[in-house]
């Protein structure tokens, strides 16, 4: 997923532009219950909050190698 995707879902969470900032710093993580409904409805793993920007680097270089292999 990448980064400007992330952002997008976590503001319609009701999270702030400095809140998301701060999520994905990894300052600060979602709730629980957050957690929960972001991987319900986005498909983000509770797993990825452990580390959030190697989740979303790993991801941006996945879909970089998916695009580049269908060229």
């Amino acid at each position: 997923m990448k980064r400007k995707n992330l952002k997008h879902k976590l503001s319609l969470f009701g999270y702030s532009k400095d809140s998301i900032d701060k999520l994905l710093q990894g300052k600060i993580k979602p709730t629980a219950d957050k957690m929960f409904k972001l991987e319900d409805e986005f498909s983000i793993p509770l797993g990825a909050w452990r580390d959030i920007k190697s989740y979303l680097q790993e991801n941006d270089t996945k879909q970089k190698n998916n695009v580049q292999g269908n060229s």
